[in-house]
């Protein structure tokens, strides 16, 4: 069934495993690449099609990142964490299974890497990071899906976004339809089946999505980029509030390995004013309805690299 609505694209209405009986999916038009810089940020504006095909890249200041500390060096970023030695004192750790390994890192850029397991009896393991409230957030990391991953039962991923008693309000809210002065979520994960043609998209709660049960954004690409098992994949979304009040200027952008993938508008991610950007989980989660692997060989996902920031971060040049 088809349905039109506010500023959004046709959306459609899919099933979805674990407990969300289902989600829709929409489609959104391309904007601008961000480019990391070590001097700066990069900003940048084009036009897409239906289909989301970008026909412009974003622009910057300097020459792009070539490590880490450069692409910290931001004046807009908040946060960074290369995982070297263990996670930063400023994240949260809410219980689940999250280990720090040694010798996984992205070539060319430190040694250690940090490692969430789920399995039988543990679905799932994060760690959360609060900041001061925010109207605009782009948060970019490097994430490697294990060979041996199985998402087919169902998963979730990294959740940016807001709510009026942060990090714990925008949690467990599965089934609750933001009313624009409670919350809103953003989450960034597989979509299809990891090592069989999944990719990475969006899952979102929002006032004017149309079901209860979060609405899903694929890429608007013509030939999406599929995750790679064992393949570490540059990724970067980023989420910008609508003006307070009823309207739905609202957007959402991601990027994988330094290709936009699409700019998606029309949200209205709240009504009121005081509700903003203040939260970031670099989270795995499970549903496991195909039945949950044992704690000897758990599900696993490793991220490096990550930079919370006001303004477009990029990948790593090569």
């Amino acid at each position: 069934m088809w349905h039109r609505w506010l500023g959004l694209s046709l959306v459609t209405l899919l099933a979805c495993s674990g407990d969300d009986p289902g989600t829709t999916t929409g489609t959104g038009t391309g904007s601008g690449t961000p480019t990391g810089t070590s001097t700066g940020t990069g900003t940048g504006t084009s036009t897409g099609t239906s289909s989301g095909t970008a026909t412009g890249t974003g622009t910057g200041t300097g020459s792009p990142a070539t490590t880490l500390a450069e692409l910290c060096g931001g004046a807009e970023v908040l946060f960074c964490d290369g995982f070297e030695g263990g996670f930063a004192s400023d994240w949260l750790e809410d219980g689940g299974d999250v280990r720090i390994v040694a010798g996984a890192a992205v070539a060319g850029e430190g040694n250690d890497v940090l490692e969430l397991a789920t399995y039988q009896g543990q679905q799932s393991s994060k760690l959360i990071y609060t900041f001061p409230e925010e109207d605009e957030i782009h948060v970019r990391f490097d994430v490697q899906y294990d060979e041996a991953y199985d998402n087919s039962g169902g998963s979730h991923g990294p959740i940016l976004g807001g709510s009026m008693n942060p990090p714990w309000g925008m949690m467990g809210t599965a089934g609750i339809k933001p009313t624009g002065a409670d919350y809103f979520v953003l989450n960034f994960e597989p979509i299809g089946t990891v090592g069989n043609g999944g990719a990475l998209g969006f899952y979102a709660y929002f006032v004017n999505m149309t079901t209860m049960w979060g609405t899903q954004f694929e890429s608007t690409q013509p030939s999406p980029p599929v995750i790679v098992p064992g393949q570490w994949h540059c990724a970067e979304y980023a989420l910008t509030l609508n003006t307070p009040g009823n309207t739905t200027d609202g957007t959402a952008s991601f990027w994988v390995d330094g290709v936009l993938q699409g700019t998606f508008d029309g949200f209205t991610w709240r009504t009121d004013a005081a509700l903003r950007i203040n939260a970031f989980n670099l989270d795995s989660y499970n549903h496991f309805n195909d039945g949950a692997p044992p704690a000897t060989s758990p599900n696993l996902v490793r991220y490096d690299n990550v930079v919370v920031s006001r303004a477009p971060v990029g990948c790593l040049a090569d």
